[in-house]
């Protein structure tokens, strides 16, 4: 993996006001709305796209909080004839007596070298985000005011960002590190309820998506991942007494969808079951049928347990069993109806996710006990069909529901954190409107982690908490995204397009609405790489370029 130049610094003493005594050698060229242009040499400054200056007016006192967003050379009326001279080379002089002896004479290009440092001359094009009043450093929002040409401009602190694009509750998120080297980190509360992770394949958002993830588990959150690739089960494990059950090391908790963790019927719920078979195309008349005797049998199982009497097991194959015998439907369509319950039954049983008896079926809520003090229980989809992830899922969501009723009538409040790793490819629309409206109001806090930035449905970006934005070059997909963005479509384009490997652009509740660059954090040590398989081997044992 290869690591970042950048290196945190120690947080400077005193107020970070003093961090501004260096002035900027940067003149105002003009200012046309929220747009400033300022003129710079690069061989004296090195600004970056994403960096934040405060623009002081000397007379007043009054500053103004501007954001580089790209940048582009000055022009002036002469330059095009110097550089057209550049090319054609320094004019020969007239020297007859020389030429005899065979030397010639040119005229020395560049005059006094001023022309050339001329042609160096940048414009940093920065947009005004905030307003500052006097003798203060604490940011209010842009009125329209400007400062005069003869503005003194500074680098701001990244100390006095954060005092006003962020809070601190006690529960810091270490994310990574700003374009000046400090440490970035986010109030874990400001992160809570719908975040948004999206950029082009290989931009890292999975990485980033994996130190959020650990961060969490860090601070005490319980979380669950719908992990489809098998990117996070290599994810430090979690470290449980097997005696008494205590917590000795946090981290993940492997759960394989199929394998070490089935559900029962009654368990995996009747709305999630008859979606899933309606969706391996059971005929409504069927699923009518299906549906009103299994909620009679539900019904009499419950009254079972109330009256303290055992329930006898009902899985897939004692209801492939009554489908035989044709007890789903009467009268002369019986068989018709029976069969087509039982052609789905079968393909259900095949997915291997529904448990054959009692003793195998997982509980969520025992193995949430396991993460509920900090953890992530990482539920491997990756061997399910499309058609049994949608269904699975949806049944995870209603028992996590339950979970968080139970944790709201205990007045406990461990609610869970999230992830779904590429969530249009198995969670309805109706399943994710569920999720960033009524989720809210029940604690849980998601993540939707994608590359398939048209495939993130228009309400979740609206109602999106946090954006976390990294490579996306494509103009179609910035406009896509920008609808759920709380800033201008021209700052999206002008960052996103242009963001180095593992670096994210952030915006949301996590720094009060205003954009902030970021490298990620690399995490060393920490094995954070899918299950990507080859073909062609690595034999020189190099390492791939990021």
């Amino acid at each position: 993996m290869r690591q970042l130049t950048m290196k945190p610094k120690s947080k400077q003493s005193g107020k970070y006001h003093d961090a501004r005594q260096e002035k900027l050698n940067l003149q105002v060229y003009r200012i046309d709305g929220d747009l400033v242009e300022l003129l710079f040499s690069p061989r004296e400054i090195d600004l970056r796209v994403g960096e934040t200056l405060t623009l002081q007016e000397r007379d007043t006192g009054r500053s103004v909080i501007a954001q580089v967003i790209s940048f582009r050379s000055a022009s002036y009326p002469s330059l095009v004839q110097e550089q057209m001279l550049n090319l054609v080379g320094p004019e020969p002089l007239d020297a007859p007596l020389l030429e005899a002896i065979g030397y010639r004479l040119f005229a020395q290009a560049g005059g006094n070298g001023r022309s050339a440092e001329l042609g160096n001359i940048k414009v940093a094009l920065a947009k005004i985000r905030k307003t500052v009043p006097v003798a203060s450093n604490l940011w209010e929002g842009w009125d329209g005011w400007i400062p005069a040409r003869e503005a003194d401009i500074f680098r701001t602190p990244d100390e006095e960002v954060f005092a006003n694009a962020t809070r601190d509750l006690g529960h810091p998120l270490s994310l990574g590190w700003t374009l000046g080297g400090h440490t970035f980190q986010v109030e874990g509360q400001d992160l809570e309820k719908v975040n948004v992770i999206t950029g082009v394949k290989g931009s890292g958002k999975s990485h980033l998506a994996k130190v959020i993830l650990l961060q969490l588990i860090e601070q005490g959150a319980p979380c669950m991942v719908f992990d489809i690739n098998r990117e996070y089960i290599h994810l430090p494990k979690a470290e449980i007494d097997p005696q008494s059950g205590e917590i000795i090391r946090r981290g993940i908790v492997h759960l394989e969808a199929g394998g070490n963790f089935r559900l029962g019927v009654r368990q995996f719920g009747l709305a999630p079951l008859m979606t899933l078979l309606q969706r391996f195309g059971l005929p409504e008349v069927s699923a009518l049928h299906l549906e009103n005797r299994l909620a009679r049998l539900w019904e009499e199982a419950e009254a079972m347990e109330r009256a303290g009497r055992s329930v006898p097991y009902l899985g897939l194959d004692q209801l492939i069993q009554m489908a035989e015998e044709n007890e789903f439907g009467g009268g002369s369509s019986a068989t018709v109806i029976n069969h087509a319950i039982r052609s789905r039954l079968d393909a259900l049983k095949n997915t291997h996710i529904f448990a054959r008896s009692t003793s195998e079926a997982a509980s969520l809520g025992k193995a949430y006990r396991q993460v509920r003090a900090g953890g992530a229980l990482v539920i491997d989809m990756s061997s399910l069909s499309n058609l049994a992830r949608e269904g699975f899922v949806q049944a995870i969501i209603e028992l996590v529901k339950d979970l968080c009723l139970w944790e709201i009538e205990h007045d406990a409040h461990r609610f869970p954190f999230i992830f779904f790793e590429e969530a249009h490819l198995y969670v309805s629309r109706r399943s994710i409107d569920y999720i960033v409206t009524r989720a809210r109001h029940l604690g849980i806090t998601s993540f939707f982690v994608t590359n398939m930035i048209h495939g993130l449905d228009e309400a979740v970006l609206r109602q999106a908490d946090n954006l976390f934005l990294l490579r996306i070059p494509f103009e179609d997909d910035v406009r896509h995204v920008s609808r759920g963005a709380a800033t201008d479509y021209e700052t999206m384009a002008a960052f996103v397009r242009r963001l180095r490997q593992r670096h994210a652009l952030v915006i949301g509740n996590v720094t009060t609405q205003y954009p902030l660059i970021f490298a990620v954090n690399p995490l060393e040590g920490v094995n954070t790489a899918g299950e990507t398989r080859y073909f062609f081997r690595n034999e020189l044992g190099l390492s791939r370029p990021e």
